[in-house]
């Protein structure tokens, strides 16, 4: 088995980015390829009440490179753990390293794999990836083809006033039953008050809301300054949402991996990041695990 990082996609854009990042940096690390496992995506596994999702990575630079269904089969074969890891030590050609996330707070152990690995999880922690940051927010995670003329329109809105995202989190987590057991939604008083301490503090003059339930945002949340609501990037085109979001000079994310990138993807030196204490619902885990240290936990 030749040297590799295969990375297991699961989710919808946002989690498939937190899972390329994490590969691409372990794979670059190990100066190997990448290559993406994407069975999870073509054929979901039965009896998981998950949200269909299709690959969605396609619509970015990021270069895909898929491994066969019969190197998945392999690097996943049905052994116990402790045993394969000691095979794949003596034996690394045959065998690989599976690495199985086990939470939400970062894993040092993910540092000192060797080639072949397989990852499965969602590593949603900048620290898989911070060493590779630039590529990412430069290169990699920017869409493939050119913006529309109402997305140029409204970059130019974005960039000509003090400007911030606000993103709803709506679509599965109140139509799945599971999701919105596992997940929940942020309330309209942690929207609120974010956008009154991002418009009374860091002096934000306008408001850009992106949602996948935009009726719902413009008619729920009551902001201190004017908005706009995005609402025209559906579908295949719902990365362009990302692109904007990350334009504006400050952010108010929900609990959403989609929202988590648009913020992380702006390089602006100054700006301020407000994100829930909730990440899902009913749990003790703290959003602190994978929020970066240097935004507002509220």
């Amino acid at each position: 088995m030749m040297g590799m990082v295969v990375t297991r996609l699961m989710g919808g854009l946002g989690n498939q980015m937190f899972q390329y990042a994490a590969g691409y940096a372990l794979a670059l690390r190990l100066g190997v390829p990448l290559l993406l496992d994407r069975t999870f995506l073509d054929s979901r596994p039965p009896g998981m009440d998950w949200t269909p999702r299709e690959m969605a990575l396609d619509v970015l630079q990021a270069p895909l490179r898929f491994a066969s269904e019969d190197t998945v089969r392999i690097l996943r074969r049905p052994i116990d753990r402790r045993f394969h890891r000691q095979l794949h030590r003596l034996l690394p050609f045959l065998y690989a390293d599976i690495h199985l996330e086990r939470g939400t707070e970062f894993d040092s152990g993910f540092l000192r794999h060797k080639a072949p690995v397989y990852l499965e999880g969602f590593w949603q922690n900048e620290g898989y990836f911070i060493d590779v940051a630039h590529a990412l927010r430069n290169d990699l995670f920017v869409p493939m083809a050119k913006p529309s003329s109402a997305n140029v329109v409204l970059l130019g809105a974005i960039k000509g006033c003090v400007s911030a995202s606000l993103h709803v989190r709506r679509g599965d987590y109140v139509s799945n039953v599971s999701a919105q057991r596992h997940h929940g939604t942020c309330s309209v008083d942690y929207y609120v008050n974010a956008a009154c301490e991002l418009a009374e503090q860091h002096g934000v003059e306008h408001f850009f809301v992106f949602s996948d339930d935009p009726e719902w945002a413009a008619a729920n949340i009551p902001l201190p300054r004017p908005s706009t609501i995005v609402s025209h990037n559906t579908g295949r085109d719902a990365h362009w949402d990302l692109f904007l979001m990350k334009h504006c000079r400050h952010h108010i994310i929900a609990n959403s991996s989609f929202s988590w990138w648009g913020a992380w993807l702006s390089a602006h030196p100054d700006k301020v990041v407000v994100a829930p204490s909730m990440w899902f619902a009913g749990t003790d885990t703290s959003s602190t695990d994978f929020i970066p240290s240097t935004w507002v936990v509220r």
